[in-house]
């Protein structure tokens, strides 16, 4: 299905926002420099118009980095506000509601495949600079956002087991798989390394000299972590992987571009989330379904509050 990538997607462009925020925000406060004040350093004291870089002789300006930040990012973001505006104001109303506990389970799921929660916040934090905060208050604006989108949509036992059974293969869990690999350019080359490494020859190196593959050969063959169902891990790979326990190795192993010596170092299987739960996911993925698009279900609940974008005050009036 390609959740894992679809939601690091959305997950991308809502950090996005979040970090563009956070920066008109801080620029917004700080205090106004004088004229030409330097701090010790001899650089500009900051302020809304101070200094926010210097490049050789030359400065770059707070007025000028904001200004292509609203360029760049600024639709983004103030969507993003007017979104979560009207959502806390049908929150407020109490016709919406989600519990911690719908979170944590929404949390979980994008989980999924990890090794734990601290791995997957520390890849929140380093791919998407969210912190768990943010990672926590994004899951709740968009459940709000769904529950909203699906109000009045009922899903029936039936339609449910009638999806579960077309979707099964879907449905099931994918393990996350640590792999190296050995690219050789034929059948004998790999079956020559296969006899290096079973004489003790470490693969580490014979990857760094052997393989064809320049993208992994000088870190050891190393794949990292891939999900099982990646589209872009080699159908051959994915195939012999699949039989294999950690710290087997399989070869030859016919792949794109030659033979493959390939090496399973782990293997991470996420828990079965239980029946109740799975049903109860795939009937919220029926509702949306119907509901429609998420940028649908944006675009009716800001015409539902009448949303509008003002005109910018601080941009130049055009010229007739």
């Amino acid at each position: 299905m390609g959740k894992d990538k679809m939601l690091k997607g959305i997950i991308g462009l809502q950090a996005v926002c979040m970090i563009v925020l956070a920066v008109f925000v801080v620029i917004q406060q700080l205090p106004e420099s004088a004229p030409g004040s330097v701090d010790a350093s001899g650089a500009g004291a900051g302020g809304s118009d101070g200094e926010a870089a210097v490049v050789g002789d030359q400065a770059i300006r707070n007025s000028d980095w904001v200004e292509q930040l609203k360029k760049q990012y600024g639709d983004s973001v103030l969507r993003m506000l007017m979104l979560r505006s009207a959502l806390d104001q049908e929150s407020a109303k109490g016709s919406l509601e989600v519990t911690a506990e719908e979170i944590q389970s929404e949390l979980a799921s994008q989980m999924e495949g990890y090794e734990d929660e601290d791995a997957f916040y520390r890849e929140m934090k380093e791919q998407l600079g969210m912190s768990r905060d943010d990672v926590w208050s994004d899951a709740m604006y968009r459940l709000l956002l769904e529950k909203w989108m699906t109000r009045g949509i009922e899903v029936s036992d039936k339609e449910v087991d009638a999806y579960m059974k077309e979707h099964q293969a879907e449905l099931s869990a994918s393990s996350r798989l640590h792999l190296r690999w050995i690219v050789l350019p034929d059948s004998d080359k790999a079956s020559a390394v296969l006899d290096e490494l079973e004489q003790g020859a470490g693969f580490e190196e014979l990857a760094q000299r052997e393989s064809l593959d320049e993208g992994t050969a000088s870190n050891g063959g190393d794949l990292g972590l891939i999900d099982e169902r990646d589209p872009f891990l080699d159908p051959g790979a994915a195939k012999a992987a699949a039989g294999l326990q950690p710290g087997d190795i399989a070869g030859p192993v016919e792949v794109a571009g030659g033979y493959a010596v390939i090496e399973l170092l782990e293997r991470i299987t996420p828990p079965d989330p239980g029946k109740a739960a799975m049903r109860e996911r795939v009937k919220r993925m029926i509702a949306l379904d119907e509901a429609g698009s998420l940028k649908d279900g944006e675009e009716k609940l800001l015409k539902h509050y009448q949303a509008s974008v003002l005109p910018d005050p601080t941009s130049e009036p055009t010229k007739g």
